[in-house]
């Protein structure tokens, strides 16, 4: 059915940055009207579903620019521990015992959260993606997929798996980009055949850049040179491109991407986590850098909760640069919407706006910690938490309203989950 919000509080997220007080006709999936006293005809009547809005806040739906949805499963698994410690001593290992089906239940674990939360589109690198593909296809959620690239005996597979995916999964609700991992786990050659197949094959690419020190240590001592000037080099810049973390980057490298239109994603609830440190986000701002803000997996987080992300994201940069008035509200929404859109080179969502994708979350502006509400905005970024979404909706399609996910069964799901948890407790 069409859906008529009616009398609802807009977050538009345009250039404008309105807010508005009125109603948003969704017609066949897309934004087909916004005003006050939209009046249906007998016709519309009998075929649009109706959605009170006075209590609620409308706003676009949060894009998670960077996670792992199957590795959703390790939530808790591996804490406390540094980077290297925790992913080649602690993850990498437990992710050899799981299998496809794990993958796919994993990846359905981390949509319902997301579409709990939420958020209507996630950027994601993984392996057994097309598991996830799968769960993306089954749920309605948007995604940017990649399958994770490494070097070693299996690194040509790999790439085979990515074609396919590109092959069998694109569609108007699918992307599908390039995954090298990082410089650490990718050669030089494999940085240059990613960069040449994205241009071939039309597409990005998604990679893990300058997160740690060990990393860019390493990266200077090998090449002599920052991850980012490597990446840069080898023409992975040339193509869309989408580096999560760079933590350590310096104005050199910040210049690169500005001048090469890479857009960085923000992960401050993962980078204090693994003891990564501050990412210099504001200075990638103020340099032109697209930055747009991510979770990270559930093994890192510990949560896919952007409502929390965007106040954590905006907290700690006033507090490391000690100035209140840095990554305001205003700016901290759009990164987690259009600006995430912009980053995968997507023009049709992350607005509030007649012929955009109707991907729209819906707010409970009366619960009481929403209450009073001055400021919509600033209520959204530093007041809401997941259980004020009322509802999830993406190509005009309501895929979770009032506690209730329609294209999840989440009984059966978390029976799953529980049984992947007893397998590895006792296989790890």
């Amino acid at each position: 059915m069409d859906i008529l919000i009616k009398n609802a509080t807009v977050i538009t997220c345009n250039a404008q940055n309105e807010v508005l007080k009125g109603d948003i006709l969704i017609k066949s999936g897309k934004i087909a009207r916004i005003a006050e006293n939209i009046e249906l005809s007998i016709y519309e009547q009998a075929c649009v579903k109706v959605i009170e809005g006075k209590d609620l806040i409308a706003m676009p739906g949060l894009i998670n620019a960077h996670t792992h949805c199957g590795q959703t499963v390790l939530r808790s698994f591996a804490d406390d521990l540094p980077l290297y410690e925790w992913l080649f001593e602690k993850i990498f290992p437990a992710e050899e015992k799981l299998t496809k089906e794990m993958i796919y239940f994993s990846s359905l674990l981390g949509i319902a959260e997301m579409l709990k939360s939420g958020t209507t589109m996630f950027f994601d690198m993984y392996f057994h993606e097309d598991m996830t593909a799968k769960a993306v296809q089954q749920t309605g959620i948007k995604a940017v997929l990649s399958r994770g690239l490494q070097t070693d005996e299996k690194e040509d597979v790999r790439l085979d798996e990515t074609k396919e995916l590109i092959y069998n999964y694109s569609s108007d609700k699918i992307k599908v980009f390039f995954g090298p991992h990082s410089i650490y786990t990718c050669s030089y050659e494999l940085l240059e055949k990613v960069a040449q197949l994205a241009q071939e094959f039309k597409t990005g690419v998604m990679i893990h850049l300058s997160e740690s020190e060990n990393e860019v240590n390493g990266c200077y001592e090998k090449y002599d040179m920052s991850p980012v000037k490597l990446c840069n080099q080898a023409g992975l810049f040339d193509t869309i491109c989408i580096a999560a973390h760079c933590v350590y980057v310096d104005d050199e490298d910040i210049e690169i991407m500005a001048e090469k239109n890479v857009s960085c994603v923000y992960n401050p609830t993962s980078n204090l986590k693994l003891g990564n440190g501050f990412a210099p986000v504001q200075n990638m701002i103020k340099s032109g850098v697209n930055v747009a803000i991510g979770t990270d997996s559930a093994a890192s987080n510990n949560n896919l909760n952007m409502l929390e992300e965007m106040h954590i994201a905006s907290l700690l940069e006033k507090g490391m640069y000690r100035l209140s008035d840095i990554m305001n509200a205003q700016q901290i929404l759009k990164m987690a919407t259009v600006n995430a859109a912009m980053a995968a080179g997507i023009n049709n969502t992350g607005v509030i706006q007649e012929g955009f994708c109707a991907d729209i979350v819906l707010l409970k502006a009366d619960d009481l910690n929403m209450l009073p509400c001055y400021n919509p905005i600033s209520n959204v970024v530093y007041s809401s938490n997941p259980s004020n979404v009322y509802a999830t909706i993406v190509d005009g399609q309501i895929l979770y309203m009032n506690g209730k996910l329609f294209t999840i069964d989440e009984e059966a799901l978390v029976k799953e989950v529980k049984s992947i948890e007893k397998f590895l407790k006792e296989s790890v």
